[in-house]
C-alpha cells in the first residue's frame, strides 16, 4: 500500500462535534449511571443472599460496564484530539 492510502486508512472519524459530545455523553452516563447501579443493586443483594443466583447478575452488570466503555474506545481509537 502506498502512504497516502494508509493514511486514509486511519483517519480519524470526520464528526460534529455535537455527535461527538452525545458519544462521550452517553459513554460516560450509561455506565456510570446504569451500569453502576445494576452493579450496586446486584452486588448487594449477592452479599445478603449468596445462593439465590444474584451472582449472575452482578457478572452481567460488571460485563455491560466493561463492554460499553470497550466499544466506545474501539470507535475513537485512531481519534488524535482526545
Amino acid at each position: 500500500m502506498s502512504n497516502t492510502q494508509n493514511e486514509l486508512k486511519h483517519k480519524a472519524p470526520k464528526l460534529a462535534p455535537k455527535a461527538i459530545l452525545k458519544d462521550f455523553l452517553r459513554s460516560f452516563l450509561v455506565p456510570t449511571l446504569v451500569g453502576k447501579a445494576f452493579v450496586l443493586y446486584f452486588g448487594i443483594r449477592q452479599a445478603e443472599y449468596p445462593d439465590e443466583g444474584y451472582g449472575y447478575g452482578l457478572a452481567a452488570a460488571i460485563s455491560f460496564t466493561v463492554i460499553t466503555l470497550s466499544l466506545f474506545v474501539w470507535k475513537y481509537r485512531h481519534y488524535e484530539d482526545l
